[in-house]
């Protein structure tokens, strides 16, 4: 399943049906209910990082956390520890490099909102083991949506060739259109002081973490910027089964039509690219629930698609102790 997350879902939650938001919560929890009657038994998640865990001193492109998974806890999100399936992120990660990818591998991961929230908002017992896979879609080196696509696949067929019998969910975690205030070390334009934070500011994430989200609650009040009829495309190419058409998309152009924040489209790639892989089943040929709201107030395009894969197929795809 693919859900969009943002700071301002939990900082300005809707109130009342008609609010802005209420109509993605609601889809939401429809998500959550699909999600319970599936009962995962762990949750691989991919998502991006909003210089909370990875800065400048080593920044990867994808990056598996297994062992320690710790939530940092911003705009309300989970924080501490969080239950992970060590084993299973291992072998994924064995896998995937066998397989010709090279993501980093850490043992002790933060994760900000942009995982945690999704995982919580599934999830709100934190009670499911969670594999965090970090794809980089803040700042450059992003690695193309082709790659993160083909990364998705590979990832998928590591997830079938585990021979355990767990029930494996697949999420990714990213806003749609959005454009919230941009970080990247190779901006000319950025102030002295914010560039050092990028390149060496892990300890002082706490100290500035107040004036980050105030930042973004004021863009929220001014009502940020959101391109509904991109978004509609990305949800019409998914339910259409023509993930190639995304992963043709170069960073340029996600940026003209989706902005900064639109490069999160990558982590919804991979999670849709490994559900495909391991289910044999585009998400239009499954049991499947889309939808989207445009909210400008929390300056992101809000979409959600949950699919979950026919018995049949799935137990076609498990023959031989895979799943």
């Amino acid at each position: 399943m693919t859900q969009s997350h943002s700071p301002l879902w939990w900082a300005v939650p809707p109130a009342e049906p008609g609010d802005p938001g209420a109509h993605f919560v609601a889809a939401v929890e429809r998500s959550r209910a699909i999600v319970a009657e599936l009962a995962p038994d762990a949750v691989v998640l991919f998502g991006p990082d909003h210089f909370r865990f990875a800065f400048y001193d080593l920044m990867p492109r994808f990056c598996i956390g297994a062992e320690r998974v710790d939530g940092v806890g911003d705009y309300g999100t989970p924080k501490g520890p969080l239950p992970t399936a060590a084993d299973l992120a291992l072998h994924i990660y064995r896998q995937v490099c066998a397989d010709g990818f090279d993501p980093a591998l850490s043992l002790t991961m933060a994760v900000d909102h942009g995982l945690s929230q999704t995982y919580a908002a599934l999830f709100p017992e934190l009670d499911v083991p969670v594999i965090p896979i970090m794809v980089n879609t803040s700042a450059p080196p992003l690695p193309s949506a082709r790659r993160a696509y083909d990364f998705g696949r590979a990832v998928g067929r590591a997830v079938c060739a585990d021979e355990g019998d767990a029930r494996v969910l697949v999420v990714g975690s990213g806003g749609m259109s959005h454009w919230p205030p941009r970080l990247d070390a190779f901006d000319s334009a950025l102030p002295t002081e914010e560039r050092e934070f990028l390149l060496t500011g892990r300890d002082l994430v706490a100290q500035r973490e107040a004036g980050r989200q105030a930042r973004v609650k004021a863009m929220g009040r001014a009502n940020g910027r959101v391109n509904p009829e991109w978004d509609a495309w990305v949800l019409g190419r998914i339910v259409e089964g023509d993930l190639e058409a995304i992963a043709d998309l170069d960073e340029d152009e996600i940026e003209a039509v989706g902005g900064n924040g639109g490069q999160e489209i990558r982590t919804w790639l991979a999670a849709l690219a490994a559900f495909t892989e391991a289910t044999g089943q585009s998400v239009g040929a499954t049991r499947f629930d889309a939808d989207y709201e445009s909210v400008p107030e929390w300056i992101t395009g809000m979409g959600t698609v949950t699919a979950a894969a026919s018995r049949r197929e799935a137990a076609h795809a498990t023959e031989g102790g895979q799943r």
